[in-house]
Protein backbone atom coordinates (compact mmCIF):
# COMPACT_ATOMS: atom_id res chain seq x y z
CA UNK A 1 0.00 0.00 0.00
CA UNK A 2 1.59 3.39 -0.75
CA UNK A 3 1.74 5.63 1.63
CA UNK A 4 0.83 9.21 0.60
CA UNK A 5 2.11 12.26 2.56
CA UNK A 6 -0.01 15.01 3.04
CA UNK A 7 -0.11 17.35 0.70
CA UNK A 8 -0.25 14.68 -2.34
CA UNK A 9 -3.17 14.87 -4.15
CA UNK A 10 -6.06 12.34 -4.55
CA UNK A 11 -8.00 14.19 -7.56
CA UNK A 12 -7.72 16.15 -9.91
CA UNK A 13 -10.38 19.45 -10.90
CA UNK A 14 -10.46 20.77 -8.65
CA UNK A 15 -6.93 19.25 -6.80
CA UNK A 16 -7.94 17.48 -3.00
CA UNK A 17 -5.03 16.79 -0.83
CA UNK A 18 -5.06 13.82 0.97
CA UNK A 19 -4.92 15.89 4.31
CA UNK A 20 -8.31 17.51 3.69
CA UNK A 21 -9.59 13.79 2.09
CA UNK A 22 -8.94 12.11 5.00
CA UNK A 23 -9.89 14.73 6.94
CA UNK A 24 -13.68 14.74 5.13
CA UNK A 25 -13.54 10.65 5.46
CA UNK A 26 -13.04 10.67 9.12
CA UNK A 27 -15.92 13.26 9.76
CA UNK A 28 -18.10 11.11 7.77
CA UNK A 29 -16.99 8.21 9.55
CA UNK A 30 -17.76 9.80 12.86
CA UNK A 31 -21.36 10.92 12.03
CA UNK A 32 -22.20 7.75 10.40
CA UNK A 33 -21.17 6.12 14.11
CA UNK A 34 -23.09 8.56 16.30
CA UNK A 35 -26.16 8.14 13.80
CA UNK A 36 -25.24 4.60 14.55
CA UNK A 37 -26.07 3.93 10.62
CA UNK A 38 -26.23 0.30 9.63
CA UNK A 39 -26.43 0.11 5.97
CA UNK A 40 -26.24 3.22 3.51
CA UNK A 41 -26.36 3.23 -0.01
CA UNK A 42 -24.31 5.08 -2.64
CA UNK A 43 -24.87 7.25 -5.93
CA UNK A 44 -21.88 9.65 -6.25
CA UNK A 45 -20.77 10.51 -9.78
CA UNK A 46 -17.60 12.04 -8.75
CA UNK A 47 -15.52 9.04 -7.95
CA UNK A 48 -13.25 11.17 -5.70
CA UNK A 49 -15.82 11.84 -3.20
CA UNK A 50 -17.29 7.95 -3.68
CA UNK A 51 -14.18 7.17 -2.47
CA UNK A 52 -14.05 9.24 0.23
CA UNK A 53 -17.83 8.02 1.13
CA UNK A 54 -16.98 4.89 0.88
CA UNK A 55 -14.01 4.44 3.16
CA UNK A 56 -16.03 5.89 5.60
CA UNK A 57 -18.45 3.43 5.31
CA UNK A 58 -15.88 0.79 5.67
CA UNK A 59 -14.33 2.61 8.86
CA UNK A 60 -17.61 2.93 10.38
CA UNK A 61 -18.79 -0.96 9.94
CA UNK A 62 -21.45 0.51 7.66
CA UNK A 63 -22.72 -2.02 4.98
CA UNK A 64 -22.47 -0.35 1.42
CA UNK A 65 -24.92 -1.01 -1.45
CA UNK A 66 -24.33 -0.30 -4.98
CA UNK A 67 -27.14 -0.15 -7.01
CA UNK A 68 -26.76 -0.81 -10.72
CA UNK A 69 -29.46 2.09 -12.27
CA UNK A 70 -31.79 4.44 -10.73
CA UNK A 71 -34.68 2.55 -11.63
CA UNK A 72 -37.81 2.14 -9.46
CA UNK A 73 -36.81 -1.44 -8.66
CA UNK A 74 -33.26 -0.48 -7.47
CA UNK A 75 -34.54 2.45 -5.35
CA UNK A 76 -36.87 0.26 -3.62
CA UNK A 77 -34.23 -2.00 -2.97
CA UNK A 78 -32.43 1.17 -1.10
CA UNK A 79 -35.38 1.71 0.80
CA UNK A 80 -35.72 -1.87 2.04
CA UNK A 81 -32.30 -1.77 2.94
CA UNK A 82 -30.29 0.84 3.68
CA UNK A 83 -31.03 3.74 6.52
CA UNK A 84 -29.07 6.45 4.10
CA UNK A 85 -28.89 7.45 0.80
CA UNK A 86 -25.77 9.01 -0.77
CA UNK A 87 -25.79 11.57 -3.87
CA UNK A 88 -23.84 14.20 -5.35
CA UNK A 89 -26.42 16.57 -3.54
CA UNK A 90 -25.93 15.26 0.04
CA UNK A 91 -22.91 13.97 0.88
CA UNK A 92 -20.79 17.04 0.91
CA UNK A 93 -22.58 18.47 4.52
CA UNK A 94 -22.75 15.17 6.25
CA UNK A 95 -20.67 15.61 9.09
CA UNK A 96 -19.48 18.71 8.06
CA UNK A 97 -19.85 20.02 12.27
CA UNK A 98 -17.64 16.98 13.01
CA UNK A 99 -14.87 18.17 14.84
CA UNK A 100 -11.69 16.08 14.61
CA UNK A 101 -9.28 15.47 16.92
CA UNK A 102 -6.91 12.55 15.72
CA UNK A 103 -6.34 11.71 12.40
CA UNK A 104 -6.33 7.86 12.21
CA UNK A 105 -5.65 5.38 9.31
CA UNK A 106 -8.54 5.41 7.01
CA UNK A 107 -7.79 2.02 4.97
CA UNK A 108 -8.25 -0.82 7.25
CA UNK A 109 -7.40 -3.96 4.79
CA UNK A 110 -8.79 -6.32 7.55
CA UNK A 111 -12.31 -4.89 7.77
CA UNK A 112 -14.92 -7.09 7.23
CA UNK A 113 -17.80 -4.41 6.31
CA UNK A 114 -19.65 -5.58 3.36
CA UNK A 115 -20.20 -4.10 0.37
CA UNK A 116 -23.71 -5.29 -1.77
CA UNK A 117 -23.71 -5.42 -5.37
CA UNK A 118 -26.87 -5.53 -7.08
CA UNK A 119 -26.34 -6.49 -11.05
CA UNK A 120 -28.30 -5.27 -13.40
CA UNK A 121 -30.06 -8.01 -14.82
CA UNK A 122 -29.07 -7.87 -18.14
CA UNK A 123 -28.80 -11.53 -18.85
CA UNK A 124 -31.07 -12.82 -16.39
CA UNK A 125 -32.67 -11.98 -13.08
CA UNK A 126 -30.39 -9.39 -10.99
CA UNK A 127 -28.48 -11.08 -7.75
CA UNK A 128 -26.93 -9.51 -4.60
CA UNK A 129 -23.73 -10.57 -4.66
CA UNK A 130 -21.84 -9.49 -1.01
CA UNK A 131 -18.16 -8.78 -1.06
CA UNK A 132 -15.74 -7.64 2.75
CA UNK A 133 -14.01 -4.72 2.22
CA UNK A 134 -10.99 -6.50 3.24
CA UNK A 135 -12.19 -9.07 0.14
CA UNK A 136 -11.65 -6.21 -2.38
CA UNK A 137 -8.43 -5.25 -1.26
CA UNK A 138 -7.17 -8.72 -1.42
CA UNK A 139 -8.50 -8.66 -5.16
CA UNK A 140 -6.74 -4.89 -5.40
CA UNK A 141 -3.08 -6.77 -4.43
CA UNK A 142 -3.17 -9.22 -7.35
CA UNK A 143 -4.50 -6.51 -9.74
CA UNK A 144 -1.70 -4.26 -9.15
CA UNK A 145 0.83 -7.32 -9.78
CA UNK A 146 -0.68 -8.11 -13.02
CA UNK A 147 0.12 -5.01 -14.01
CA UNK A 148 3.04 -2.76 -15.49
CA UNK A 149 2.20 -0.13 -13.36
CA UNK A 150 4.31 1.89 -10.36
CA UNK A 151 2.87 2.89 -7.37
CA UNK A 152 3.51 6.83 -6.81
CA UNK A 153 3.98 6.84 -10.33
CA UNK A 154 1.55 10.19 -10.56
CA UNK A 155 -0.55 8.57 -12.90
CA UNK A 156 -4.24 9.98 -13.42
CA UNK A 157 -6.69 7.10 -13.31
CA UNK A 158 -9.59 7.94 -16.01
CA UNK A 159 -12.28 5.84 -16.40
CA UNK A 160 -15.09 5.40 -18.39
CA UNK A 161 -17.01 2.96 -16.61
CA UNK A 162 -19.41 3.63 -13.61
CA UNK A 163 -18.16 3.15 -9.71
CA UNK A 164 -21.39 1.59 -8.94
CA UNK A 165 -20.47 -1.45 -10.85
CA UNK A 166 -17.62 -4.18 -9.65
CA UNK A 167 -15.46 -3.42 -12.73
CA UNK A 168 -15.75 0.32 -11.55
CA UNK A 169 -15.33 0.26 -8.18
CA UNK A 170 -11.96 -2.08 -8.62
CA UNK A 171 -10.15 0.03 -10.87
CA UNK A 172 -11.59 3.60 -10.45
CA UNK A 173 -11.59 3.73 -6.81
CA UNK A 174 -9.72 1.01 -4.91
CA UNK A 175 -7.03 0.57 -7.23
CA UNK A 176 -6.00 3.85 -7.00
CA UNK A 177 -6.32 4.39 -3.20
CA UNK A 178 -3.90 1.23 -3.01
CA UNK A 179 -1.35 2.53 -6.07
CA UNK A 180 -1.23 5.96 -5.06
CA UNK A 181 -2.92 7.35 -8.21
CA UNK A 182 -5.29 10.15 -8.78
CA UNK A 183 -8.85 9.34 -8.95
CA UNK A 184 -10.49 10.87 -12.28
CA UNK A 185 -13.26 12.66 -10.67
CA UNK A 186 -16.19 12.33 -13.66
CA UNK A 187 -16.97 9.22 -15.66
CA UNK A 188 -15.96 10.07 -19.02
CA UNK A 189 -18.70 8.69 -21.07
CA UNK A 190 -17.04 9.66 -24.60
CA UNK A 191 -13.57 9.10 -26.15
CA UNK A 192 -13.19 12.90 -25.77
CA UNK A 193 -14.37 13.03 -22.56
CA UNK A 194 -11.06 11.08 -21.59
CA UNK A 195 -8.70 12.79 -23.74
CA UNK A 196 -9.88 16.43 -22.28
CA UNK A 197 -9.42 15.01 -18.83
CA UNK A 198 -5.99 13.31 -19.33
CA UNK A 199 -4.58 16.69 -21.12
CA UNK A 200 -4.28 18.26 -17.00
CA UNK A 201 -2.44 15.00 -16.28
CA UNK A 202 1.57 14.25 -15.96
CA UNK A 203 0.89 10.88 -17.00
CA UNK A 204 -2.63 8.86 -16.76
CA UNK A 205 -3.66 5.41 -17.19
CA UNK A 206 -7.94 4.77 -18.73
CA UNK A 207 -10.00 1.88 -17.66
CA UNK A 208 -12.57 1.74 -20.51
CA UNK A 209 -14.21 -1.11 -22.25
CA UNK A 210 -14.72 -1.85 -25.54
CA UNK A 211 -18.12 0.09 -26.80
CA UNK A 212 -15.63 3.09 -26.07
CA UNK A 213 -12.17 2.30 -27.29
CA UNK A 214 -13.66 0.87 -30.86
CA UNK A 215 -15.30 4.59 -31.22
CA UNK A 216 -12.04 6.59 -30.39
CA UNK A 217 -10.91 8.50 -33.26
CA UNK A 218 -6.76 7.83 -33.32
CA UNK A 219 -6.77 11.06 -35.78
CA UNK A 220 -7.39 13.70 -33.56
CA UNK A 221 -4.56 15.69 -33.12
CA UNK A 222 -5.16 16.54 -28.98
CA UNK A 223 -4.18 12.70 -28.62
CA UNK A 224 -0.46 14.12 -29.59
CA UNK A 225 -0.61 16.27 -26.39
CA UNK A 226 -1.39 13.61 -23.58
CA UNK A 227 1.24 10.90 -21.88
CA UNK A 228 -1.06 7.89 -21.56
CA UNK A 229 0.54 5.25 -19.95
CA UNK A 230 -1.66 2.76 -20.76
CA UNK A 231 -5.50 1.88 -21.36
CA UNK A 232 -7.03 -1.12 -19.67
CA UNK A 233 -10.73 -2.71 -21.13
CA UNK A 234 -13.17 -5.13 -19.56
CA UNK A 235 -16.42 -6.22 -20.46
CA UNK A 236 -16.58 -8.05 -23.70
CA UNK A 237 -13.81 -8.84 -26.12
CA UNK A 238 -11.92 -5.85 -27.98
CA UNK A 239 -11.40 -6.59 -31.18
CA UNK A 240 -7.77 -7.67 -31.89
CA UNK A 241 -7.32 -4.64 -35.04
CA UNK A 242 -8.17 -2.36 -32.38
CA UNK A 243 -5.89 -2.97 -29.73
CA UNK A 244 -3.34 -3.42 -32.26
CA UNK A 245 -3.84 -0.11 -33.95
CA UNK A 246 -4.39 1.47 -30.05
CA UNK A 247 -0.97 0.13 -29.18
CA UNK A 248 0.46 1.46 -32.60
CA UNK A 249 -0.43 4.69 -32.68
CA UNK A 250 -0.63 5.42 -28.96
CA UNK A 251 2.88 3.99 -28.11
CA UNK A 252 1.39 2.99 -24.78
CA UNK A 253 0.34 -0.68 -23.27
CA UNK A 254 -2.97 -2.30 -24.21
CA UNK A 255 -4.38 -4.91 -21.41
CA UNK A 256 -7.54 -6.64 -21.21
CA UNK A 257 -8.73 -7.87 -18.33
CA UNK A 258 -11.13 -10.97 -17.85
CA UNK A 259 -13.44 -11.32 -15.12
CA UNK A 260 -16.77 -10.94 -13.24
CA UNK A 261 -18.97 -9.69 -10.50
CA UNK A 262 -19.01 -13.25 -8.91
CA UNK A 263 -15.28 -13.97 -9.65
CA UNK A 264 -13.70 -11.01 -9.47
CA UNK A 265 -10.50 -10.35 -11.51
CA UNK A 266 -9.26 -13.61 -13.08
CA UNK A 267 -6.95 -12.83 -15.64
CA UNK A 268 -5.42 -10.45 -17.82
CA UNK A 269 -3.88 -10.39 -21.76
CA UNK A 270 -1.26 -7.51 -23.00
CA UNK A 271 -1.68 -8.94 -26.87
CA UNK A 272 -3.68 -11.38 -28.64
CA UNK A 273 -2.55 -14.26 -27.18
CA UNK A 274 -3.68 -16.46 -24.27
CA UNK A 275 -4.73 -15.31 -21.02
CA UNK A 276 -2.65 -15.46 -18.16
CA UNK A 277 -4.17 -15.59 -14.76
CA UNK A 278 -3.16 -13.72 -11.57
CA UNK A 279 -0.32 -15.07 -9.48
CA UNK A 280 -2.38 -15.69 -6.55
CA UNK A 281 -5.43 -17.61 -9.13
CA UNK A 282 -5.57 -20.99 -9.02
CA UNK A 283 -8.01 -22.49 -12.92
CA UNK A 284 -9.25 -25.62 -14.18
CA UNK A 285 -11.97 -27.00 -15.67
CA UNK A 286 -15.22 -28.75 -15.51
CA UNK A 287 -16.52 -31.56 -17.29
CA UNK A 288 -17.69 -29.65 -19.48
CA UNK A 289 -14.60 -27.53 -20.24
CA UNK A 290 -15.84 -24.74 -18.45
CA UNK A 291 -13.56 -22.60 -16.35
CA UNK A 292 -13.54 -22.41 -12.70
CA UNK A 293 -11.47 -20.51 -10.50
CA UNK A 294 -10.17 -20.03 -6.64
CA UNK A 295 -8.33 -16.79 -5.66
CA UNK A 296 -7.40 -15.42 -1.99
CA UNK A 297 -10.93 -13.01 -2.28
CA UNK A 298 -12.89 -15.92 -3.21
CA UNK A 299 -14.57 -18.28 -0.41
CA UNK A 300 -14.99 -21.30 -2.49
CA UNK A 301 -14.21 -22.27 -5.87
CA UNK A 302 -16.14 -20.45 -8.95
CA UNK A 303 -17.37 -22.17 -11.11
CA UNK A 304 -17.70 -19.89 -14.98
CA UNK A 305 -20.24 -20.63 -17.74
CA UNK A 306 -16.95 -20.05 -19.95
CA UNK A 307 -15.60 -22.70 -22.24
CA UNK A 308 -11.89 -22.21 -22.18
CA UNK A 309 -8.73 -24.39 -23.59
CA UNK A 310 -6.00 -24.03 -20.93
CA UNK A 311 -2.49 -24.51 -22.50
CA UNK A 312 0.80 -24.06 -19.57
CA UNK A 313 -1.17 -22.98 -17.08
CA UNK A 314 -2.67 -20.09 -19.42
CA UNK A 315 -6.18 -20.38 -21.14
CA UNK A 316 -7.76 -19.54 -24.26
CA UNK A 317 -11.67 -18.43 -23.78
CA UNK A 318 -13.60 -20.04 -26.56
CA UNK A 319 -17.07 -18.67 -25.54
CA UNK A 320 -19.72 -19.17 -22.81
CA UNK A 321 -21.00 -22.46 -22.73
CA UNK A 322 -24.33 -21.52 -23.72
CA UNK A 323 -22.64 -19.51 -26.41
CA UNK A 324 -22.01 -22.74 -28.17
CA UNK A 325 -25.32 -24.34 -29.47
CA UNK A 326 -25.70 -27.05 -31.48
CA UNK A 327 -27.57 -26.72 -34.65
CA UNK A 328 -28.19 -29.99 -36.26
CA UNK A 329 -25.78 -31.91 -35.58
CA UNK A 330 -23.16 -29.47 -35.57
CA UNK A 331 -21.76 -27.66 -32.48
CA UNK A 332 -21.26 -24.04 -33.03
CA UNK A 333 -19.27 -21.19 -31.11
CA UNK A 334 -21.63 -17.96 -31.81
CA UNK A 335 -18.90 -16.32 -30.57
CA UNK A 336 -15.98 -17.33 -33.30
CA UNK A 337 -19.02 -16.27 -35.63
CA UNK A 338 -18.48 -12.59 -33.93
CA UNK A 339 -14.89 -12.69 -33.88
CA UNK A 340 -14.65 -13.86 -37.57
CA UNK A 341 -17.38 -11.29 -38.43
CA UNK A 342 -14.96 -8.55 -36.99
CA UNK A 343 -11.95 -9.49 -38.91
CA UNK A 344 -14.20 -7.94 -41.89
CA UNK A 345 -13.47 -4.37 -43.08
CA UNK A 346 -17.14 -3.54 -43.66
CA UNK A 347 -18.39 -4.93 -40.05
CA UNK A 348 -17.90 -2.44 -37.24
CA UNK A 349 -19.63 -4.33 -34.17
CA UNK A 350 -21.49 -7.47 -34.15
CA UNK A 351 -23.70 -10.10 -32.26
CA UNK A 352 -24.83 -13.37 -33.14
CA UNK A 353 -27.42 -15.97 -31.54
CA UNK A 354 -30.44 -18.19 -31.80
CA UNK A 355 -32.96 -16.78 -33.64
CA UNK A 356 -36.00 -16.06 -31.20
CA UNK A 357 -38.24 -18.51 -33.08
CA UNK A 358 -36.14 -20.25 -36.09
CA UNK A 359 -33.14 -22.70 -34.46
CA UNK A 360 -30.48 -21.05 -36.77
CA UNK A 361 -27.82 -18.32 -35.77
CA UNK A 362 -29.03 -14.80 -36.26
CA UNK A 363 -26.53 -11.92 -36.95
CA UNK A 364 -26.94 -8.51 -35.69
CA UNK A 365 -24.33 -5.91 -37.27
CA UNK A 366 -23.28 -2.64 -37.15
CA UNK A 367 -21.55 -1.56 -40.18
CA UNK A 368 -18.26 0.29 -40.72
CA UNK A 369 -18.15 3.44 -42.79
CA UNK A 370 -16.41 0.93 -45.28
CA UNK A 371 -19.52 -1.37 -45.17
CA UNK A 372 -22.18 1.18 -45.09
CA UNK A 373 -21.00 2.24 -48.58
CA UNK A 374 -20.88 -0.82 -49.71
CA UNK A 375 -24.78 -1.31 -48.62
CA UNK A 376 -25.95 1.85 -50.29
CA UNK A 377 -23.72 0.70 -53.91
CA UNK A 378 -24.48 -2.86 -54.11
CA UNK A 379 -27.56 -3.08 -51.77
CA UNK A 380 -28.64 -5.24 -49.18
CA UNK A 381 -28.69 -9.06 -50.94
CA UNK A 382 -25.25 -8.54 -52.90
CA UNK A 383 -23.90 -7.00 -49.23
CA UNK A 384 -25.52 -10.46 -47.46
CA UNK A 385 -24.08 -12.30 -49.88
CA UNK A 386 -21.03 -11.44 -49.72
CA UNK A 387 -20.57 -11.50 -46.25
CA UNK A 388 -21.56 -14.95 -45.89
CA UNK A 389 -19.32 -16.11 -48.37
CA UNK A 390 -16.55 -14.28 -46.49
CA UNK A 391 -17.90 -16.57 -43.50
CA UNK A 392 -17.73 -20.15 -45.54
CA UNK A 393 -13.41 -19.89 -45.20
CA UNK A 394 -14.09 -20.26 -41.41
CA UNK A 395 -17.59 -21.54 -40.50
CA UNK A 396 -19.25 -24.80 -41.67
CA UNK A 397 -22.65 -24.31 -43.45
CA UNK A 398 -24.85 -24.79 -39.63
CA UNK A 399 -22.29 -21.21 -38.52
CA UNK A 400 -23.76 -19.57 -41.37
CA UNK A 401 -26.39 -16.49 -39.92
CA UNK A 402 -29.89 -17.55 -42.00
CA UNK A 403 -30.83 -14.44 -40.36
CA UNK A 404 -29.19 -10.46 -40.47
CA UNK A 405 -29.95 -7.20 -39.36
CA UNK A 406 -27.63 -4.09 -40.50
CA UNK A 407 -27.77 -0.45 -38.47
CA UNK A 408 -24.87 1.65 -37.51
CA UNK A 409 -24.17 1.38 -33.62
CA UNK A 410 -25.15 -1.59 -31.97
CA UNK A 411 -26.95 -0.70 -28.30
CA UNK A 412 -24.75 -2.12 -25.75
CA UNK A 413 -24.82 -0.94 -21.68
CA UNK A 414 -22.09 0.48 -19.55
CA UNK A 415 -21.12 -3.08 -19.31
CA UNK A 416 -20.54 -3.91 -23.31
CA UNK A 417 -23.57 -6.28 -22.70
CA UNK A 418 -26.70 -6.49 -25.38
CA UNK A 419 -29.65 -7.22 -23.80
CA UNK A 420 -31.74 -10.28 -24.89
CA UNK A 421 -34.84 -8.09 -25.26
CA UNK A 422 -33.23 -6.05 -27.33
CA UNK A 423 -31.52 -8.96 -29.79
CA UNK A 424 -35.52 -10.55 -29.65
CA UNK A 425 -37.10 -6.81 -30.93
CA UNK A 426 -34.94 -6.22 -33.65
CA UNK A 427 -35.60 -9.91 -35.19
CA UNK A 428 -38.94 -9.87 -34.12
CA UNK A 429 -39.86 -6.48 -35.51
CA UNK A 430 -37.94 -6.42 -38.78
CA UNK A 431 -38.06 -2.49 -40.27
CA UNK A 432 -36.26 -1.77 -43.72
CA UNK A 433 -32.70 -0.94 -43.35
CA UNK A 434 -31.61 2.69 -44.82
CA UNK A 435 -28.34 4.63 -44.39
Amino acid sequence: MYQRQPQEPIALNPVWNWHDFTNRAQQITQQLRQQNVRAAALWIEDAAMFACAFLACINAKTTVLLPPTLLPENLAWIDENAELFFTDDNIHQFGLQQQITQNSPIIDRTSQTEIWLKTSGSSGEPKILIKTAEKMWQESDAISQSLPFRCGSHIHLLGSVSAQHHYGLSYRVILPLKMGWTIGRKQCLYPESLIEESLCADQSVWISSPALLTRLNLALPELNHIHLQGILSSGGALPEDTAAELRHVLKCDVIEGYGSTETGVIGFRADAGLWQPTPVTTIGQNDEGALWVEAPWLDRREQTADAVEIIDGKFKLLGRIDRIVKFGDKRISLVKIEQDLLHHPWIADCYIAQHPIYQRPAAWVALSAVGIEQFRREGRLKTLHQLKHYLTATQEHAGLPRYWRFGTELPRNSQSKISRTDFEHVFLNPKEENF
